[in-house]
């Protein structure tokens, strides 16, 4: 008997359980879109500070007056292009000037030349005295000196007669100018 009343508790038990349901999850909606070209570009905003990778300040390397000033902001230079030029006749003077000592001195120092062989050949022969041998010599010593110092300033009126023109060191922009004729 007792084991039909355990039959009867398991058969009971059995019948009054629920039943398991296995559902599914339910679907979401979710939002789409098919892709497709377009001929939008991209923008991107982007914070920072645009700074040149070369840079030079650039002015004459000579005094005077500006005559020309050949670029303006923003315009595009290649290098050895003419820049700026300062007024010339200053410069075109002292180079004349420069010059003119140049062919001054060469004639001294010819003249001084001539005298001096001379003196040597009057020497040799015993026909003018030492001193003024000596000083025949030291006056020709003298006017090559002459011609030295003025070739010095004939180098120095060319290379600023070169100097009164500002010339691009290099392929750049101009990103500033401080100049004005």
């Amino acid at each position: 008997m007792r084991l039909l009343y355990v039959v009867a508790c398991i058969i009971t038990l059995v019948g009054c359980s629920k039943e398991i349901e296995h559902s599914e999850p339910p679907i979401r909606p979710i939002a789409w879109t098919a892709v497709k070209t377009s001929n939008f570009e991209q923008v991107r905003t982007l914070s920072g500070i645009v700074a040149p990778v070369e840079n030079a300040s650039l002015s004459f390397e000579v005094n005077g007056k500006v005559e020309k000033v050949f670029v303006k902001l923003g315009d595009t230079v290649s290098k050895g292009q003419p820049l700026a030029k300062l007024n010339q006749l200053t410069f075109q003077l002292s180079f004349e000037s420069a010059s003119a000592q140049v062919k001054q001195a060469e004639a001294t120092l010819q003249e001084a030349q001539n005298e001096y062989e001379r003196y040597k050949t009057l020497s040799e022969q015993g026909l003018v005295s030492k001193s003024g041998f000596d000083n025949s010599k030291s006056a020709f010593e003298s006017a090559k000196s002459a011609v030295d110092v003025a070739n010095a300033q004939l180098n120095i009126a060319r290379k600023n007669v070169q100097d009164s023109e500002l010339l691009a060191p290099y392929d750049g922009v101009i990103t500033k100018r401080l100049i004005e004729p």
